[in-house]
């Protein structure tokens, strides 16, 4: 089974990484390649520049999907997935749609935690669980005080403002938290043992959803 992460900014300054990450969650006969945009931000937490990457992604993606199983658009805003859907007739997957599935076979309340928070950072993950229909059983919606840039600078400090905003989620009634930005896998299993509840990276849960789809439309 092949693959195909995108990353969609326009640098690779996380490709490496990345694909360590992904590697470490994948099953043994998963084989990953993570790439970047040509162009693009570098980071995607505005409507502007979800606007901007969403357009690439497709471009980028319908010339290099060829050999792959499936794709995962690695970014929580999931730019482009539904359009590749349909466009590719493979398995496409969003970080947020996959991790909010899960979420909800756990819960009927569940707090998504990102990065920043500010109004309009906010707003655009909002909007996203509306258009998936999973608005219902979100209690909250938190974000720490950090941007996506400066989440490698720090592990320590990035641990403590997640653990924070996970006390307060759990104490609002959260049953299940997910991790609202893939700039955060790897931290879920700390944070959930701080707090005592499940904690779902994003990573993860994109990963395993495309394993399992890939392998169910393999076997039809």
């Amino acid at each position: 089974m092949r693959i195909l992460v995108v990353n969609p900014v326009g640098h690779d300054k996380w490709d490496s990484s990345d694909k360590k990450i992904y590697e470490s969650y994948a099953s043994e006969e998963t084989k990953i390649d993570v790439v970047s945009l040509p162009r693009g931000p570098a980071s995607v937490e505005s409507a502007e520049a979800y606007a901007q990457v969403e357009p690439l992604v497709i471009e980028l993606v319908r010339e290099i999907h060829g050999g792959y199983d499936a794709v995962i658009v690695n970014c929580f805003l999931d730019p482009g997935v539904a359009k590749l859907r349909e466009l590719l007739g493979k398995v496409v997957v969003g970080p947020c749609e996959a991790s909010l599935s899960l979420a909800r076979n756990l819960s009927k309340k569940v707090s998504i935690i990102t990065v920043g928070g500010d109004a309009e950072t906010l707003n655009i993950i909002r909007e996203r669980v509306k258009s998936l229909g999973f608005e219902a059983f979100i209690i909250s919606l938190r974000g720490i005080p950090l941007r996506v840039l400066d989440l490698d600078r720090d592990r320590e400090a990035t641990m403590r403002f997640l653990v924070d905003e996970a006390r307060k989620a759990v104490s609002e009634g959260a049953e299940v938290l997910v991790l609202g930005c893939t700039g955060l896998a790897g931290m879920a299993r700390e944070v959930s043992d701080e707090v005592g509840v499940p904690v779902i990276d994003p990573v993860w849960a994109a990963l395993k959803v495309a394993e399992l789809l890939t392998s169910l439309v393999g076997d039809a």
